[in-house]
């Protein structure tokens, strides 16, 4: 391995720890809104004074938007029926997938048992994926400190691919960067992204998922520059076919976004990217 890529992949592994929710860019958005209009109020209330004093109307500068804040570094908690929480899975080429599931806000040992519980039972949204894990593992405790995380599992890890599905899920859901299995095994982080994630993503909609008409909002996550996306009807026939641009795109994983125009009905999205392919069932309207 040479130095460049030995850095390449410890930022990446870095950088794959923040976890962003689907519903992260619309929190923002109504914070914008809200601020906003709380200095338009202020603004006005400033302007009828001074027109009461000098009988006079003085125009004012509409006030500068908000700063954006950060993206949250784990789930987003206090939405309406709890927090978003991730759940990793293994896709169909081996590499690991994500899918969110909402649970009751609590405590990062909380998020994490429900976390965990979800990706134990072995019933993702998308059939299509699966856990590495036997039937009847389960979570017998949770502790969090130093930034490690320490679960107590009734059953060890039956592949490193399996610890890997435990570490991404598991340090989503506490925002902590190390893991151990067991009070005496050893500390684990998450695997670089490029040897460790599925090479594409369909991260929203979700397989299952109805989208309301008025346009269907899509984000796919791939490694390379590019990712081709279809969308197939309940025909079969091809009502959407775009190739998106990644950002930042490669070595690291890319994303895309994309809001479709599509009718009432029944669809197949799928994602395509060095030759593997994610596809989600959703229904509009």
């Amino acid at each position: 391995m040479t130095p460049e890529e030995a850095i390449r992949r410890a930022l990446e592994a870095s950088a794959a720890t923040v976890e962003v929710s689907p519903d992260a860019l619309a929190t923002i958005r109504g914070r914008v809104r809200r601020r906003r209009r709380t200095a338009r109020w202020g603004w006005a209330t400033a302007g009828l004074a001074a027109a009461a004093a000098a009988a006079a109307v003085v125009a004012l500068p509409a006030a500068p938007p908000a700063p954006r804040p950060a993206p949250p570094a784990t789930t987003t908690s206090g939405t309406p029926g709890g927090a978003l929480l991730a759940v990793y899975w293994i896709g169909p080429g081996g590499g690991l997938v994500r899918e969110f599931t909402r649970q009751p806000a609590g405590t990062p040992e909380e998020r994490a048992r429900a976390a965990l519980t979800r990706m134990l039972d072995g019933r993702p949204a998308d059939p299509d994926y699966a856990t590495a894990w036997p039937a009847g593992t389960r979570v017998r405790a949770v502790a969090v400190a130093d930034g490690v995380t320490t679960v107590d599992l009734a059953g060890s890890p039956p592949s490193a691919r399996a610890a890997q599905q435990l570490v991404w899920t598991v340090t989503a859901a506490t925002g902590q960067p190390e893991v151990r299995i067991g009070p005496g095994g050893p500390v684990l982080r998450r695997g670089p992204a490029v040897d460790t994630l599925a090479p594409v993503w369909l991260i929203n909609p979700q397989h299952g998922e109805r989208v309301p008409a008025g346009g269907v909002a899509v984000h796919v996550a791939a490694f390379g520059r590019e990712v081709r996306l279809r969308v197939r009807a309940a025909s079969g026939a091809v009502v959407v076919d775009r190739v998106l641009a990644l950002s930042p795109g490669a070595p690291a994983q890319g994303e895309a976004r994309v809001t479709l125009a599509l009718d009432p009905g029944a669809y197949t999205l799928e994602a395509a990217a060095g030759g593997a392919v994610d596809d989600h069932a959703i229904t509009v309207g």
